[in-house]
């Protein structure tokens, strides 16, 4: 009779459930994690692209291309909350900067971001005059008051311009 020393390695079935299991506690707690840190990366691309815009139309303004004077708009940030798009627009020859104007600047942000003015209405634009301040309601539905909250569900971002 022979007998062998040589013992066999492997895994039990235990051991491998065992295994399975924290691997898949991993994955699902790694997951939620991953979706907050998404959320507020989009949050952060749309706070930039606000501040970008914002500069961008107050350069727009003071350029002045087409010699517009304080009482109308010379650049205009519009937002369609439909589509997410943020976009600079400068007036022409012939009118004052709106929404309808030509596109300097053009942003698509995440479809689950939201901008609302303080008042919690839907922002649509901000309108600049030829020294690249904030004009006075020049459009009747621009806003003068500088101060945004984006939200990304359950992120919320507070921004001040000034």
């Amino acid at each position: 009779m022979v007998i062998s020393n040589i013992r066999e390695a492997g895994l039990s079935l235990i051991e491998l459930m065992i295994t399975i299991t924290i691997l898949a506690i991993l994955v699902v707690s790694g997951t939620a994690l991953t979706g907050q840190w998404s959320r507020q990366t989009e949050l952060d691309k749309a706070s930039m692209a606000l501040n970008s815009a914002m500069g961008l139309a107050k350069a727009t303004a003071i350029r002045n291309e087409f010699a517009q004077t304080a009482d109308s708009s010379a650049s205009q940030i519009c937002f369609d909350a439909n589509t997410k798009v943020l976009e600079v627009h400068k007036a022409s020859a012939t009118q004052a900067a709106s929404c309808s104007n030509t596109v300097v600047f053009s942003y698509p942000l995440s479809q689950r971001i939201e901008i609302k003015n303080v008042d919690t209405t839907s922002f649509k634009c901000f309108s600049f005059n030829h020294f690249g301040q904030v004009a006075t309601e020049i459009t009747g539905n621009c806003k003068k008051n500088l101060t945004l909250t984006l939200s990304n569900g359950t992120l919320n971002e507070s921004l001040t311009f000034n």
